[in-house]
């Protein structure tokens, strides 16, 4: 009996549980950073303190992040809940796809987040979503194991 299919067979077969794992850490992990990160840009807009304290004197930036922290928040709660369906593949899909705007947002106003003195927390904002774009795109990009 040859070794080499039984251990093929064992490896691609734990792809959809590592693709559900992965959404369901990253689904958990997003949410608790979006809620953080809307609570933070909230205080900071109430008592102008904290790193987002510059809203207080722009409080529509708070209205658009605020916004976009909560739709994250359900982008999140769906990874999670869709981790849990027979083809999660689709979930990496949009879990990386989630990373994208943020990016593009952040990379784009680099110059905007300096003059601000907010470049430390756009760095680790940056570092966050690609770290999870790079992770999500891996997942969707391995072969289903059925096919």
């Amino acid at each position: 009996m040859d070794a080499k299919p039984l251990m093929t067979s064992k490896t691609t077969s734990r792809v959809p549980t590592l693709r559900r794992w992965l959404l369901r850490i990253h689904g958990t992990i997003l949410t608790l950073v979006a809620l953080g990160s809307a609570l933070a840009t909230t205080i900071g807009w109430r008592t102008g303190a904290g790193p987002f304290g510059f809203m207080r004197q722009n409080p529509m930036v708070w209205v658009g992040l605020i916004q976009a922290y909560l739709l994250m928040t359900i982008i999140a709660v769906l990874l999670v809940l869709g981790s849990g369906q027979a083809n999660a593949r689709k979930w990496n899909v949009v879990g990386a796809l989630a990373h994208c705007a943020p990016l593009i947002a952040a990379l784009s106003s680099l110059a905007v987040f300096e003059s601000m003195g907010a470049l430390g927390i756009v760095r680790v904002a940056i570092a966050f979503h690609v770290v999870w774009l790079c992770l999500e795109t891996c997942a969707a990009l391995y072969p289903d194991p059925s096919n």
